[in-house]
């Protein structure tokens, strides 16, 4: 425990947002490249703010007077939890921070994936694998444009929470997206859980999706079935990432880089749940962040457009960033890891549904935007 009237030493990555308004109060922040943080760079340090590009283990920590570790993500597959936990260090996460942001973006990449596929998402189905604070909300959205959707999750399953279906079951529908934790361990080991035996269950020409972690799924089993033009997949995260597959890159039907989570909101969201625990730990008193400058984001929609595809391309722009993808796949193996990288790092600002007003008339709003969060602003026809 940190006394109040002391000054800390903070590292953070410079991908959080909003540091300097919450940490940056009670401390002194140096701001580095996630990836890059050392334990030399940690030699003087109190605390550690971090997202998932750190790994945090007795290799970074095990000299250093480093007393807490926050990521601003929802996982955790990043920290070595039982060397914090033995060597007495407090650490945080922030499960559901951005929960609206992946599952909204999970939403227009299976949009765009079905127009490239050029099939009607009214006439498919769904299987979510893991239900929890991502997936509920994909099972909401996609629900709310009548599409039948089916859910697997066996934690909740064991809790007897009911209507939810077996793995088989999920697997055999005409879409399959993943929102599981990346877990090495039994009873709910997840770590290439979906591999050639899974994959095989998939029906011919069905969508693989996923958003979650990428070495949950068996990049090579993944990249077999592609190549025989079996299954179609839109991947947001990677096996192996940065270091990951070209070809496997080029197989794809939508293609992003690890960014589903990435909205100003959520990384907000993250940024204050970590802030809270890193206060309680300093015995510091929190200081409210200043209120947020980004202008919120409007849509005017004009009778004749698409009013789905229109929204998601504006509040998601999944398809810009899969043109940057494609980009990466003549690069060599180094190469394509920084750009990666570079992307994330270089991502444009982008707003959560509820943060949209779209103004359009009542007579084109098909479906009600409403039920995905959007507010309207009802123009005349």
């Amino acid at each position: 425990m940190q006394q109040g009237s002391d000054r800390l030493n903070i590292v953070v990555d410079r991908n959080i947002r909003g540091a300097e308004d919450t940490f940056g109060r009670h401390g002194r922040l140096t701001f580095l490249d996630g990836r890059s943080i050392t334990a030399g760079h940690l030699e003087n340090t109190d605390a550690l703010i971090i997202r998932t590009a750190t790994q945090v283990d007795h290799r970074l920590l095990q000299n250093s007077p480093v007393g807490f570790v926050g990521t601003t993500s929802i996982g955790t597959d990043h920290l070595d939890i039982e060397f914090l936990n033995q060597q007495r260090i407090r650490w945080a996460s922030a499960p559901g921070c951005n929960a609206d942001s992946a599952a909204q973006y999970t939403l227009a990449m299976i949009w765009l994936a079905c127009q490239r596929l050029e099939r009607d998402l009214a006439d498919l189905s769904v299987g979510i694998i893991g239900r929890g604070n991502v997936g509920s909300r994909l099972l909401h959205l996609l629900t709310a444009l009548d599409v039948r959707c089916v859910a697997n999750d066996p934690p909740l399953s064991e809790q007897g929470v009911a209507g939810l279906v077996s793995l088989n079951e999920a697997l055999e529908q005409d879409i399959v997206s993943l929102h599981v934790p990346l877990q090495h361990a039994a009873p709910y080991a997840t770590c290439g859980f979906v591999g050639a035996g899974e994959l095989a269950r998939m029906p011919e020409g069905a969508l693989l999706v996923n958003t979650a972690r990428g070495d949950v799924v068996n990049g090579e089993a993944l990249e077999a079935q592609l190549r025989r033009g079996r299954l179609h997949a839109a991947l947001d995260v990677w096996p192996g990432e940065p270091l990951f597959s070209a070809s496997l890159l080029d197989l794809t039907t939508v293609a992003t880089p690890h960014v589903a989570g990435y909205s100003e909101d959520g990384k907000r969201n993250g940024t204050r749940m970590v802030y809270r625990a890193f206060c309680q730990w300093s015995r510091l008193q929190p200081v409210d962040p200043a209120a947020s400058d980004i202008p919120t984001p409007v849509l005017e929609l004009r009778a004749g457009e698409h009013a789905l595809s229109k929204v998601l391309d504006a509040a998601c722009f999944v398809g810009r960033h899969d043109e940057a993808m494609r980009k990466l796949i003549p690069l060599e193996p180094d190469q394509r890891a920084i750009e990666f990288d570079r992307l994330r790092r270089q991502y444009p600002s982008r707003r959560d549904f509820q943060a949209w007003t779209i103004r359009c008339t009542e007579s084109i709003l098909t479906p009600d935007l409403r039920q995905l969060g959007f507010s309207i602003e009802q123009m005349s026809d």
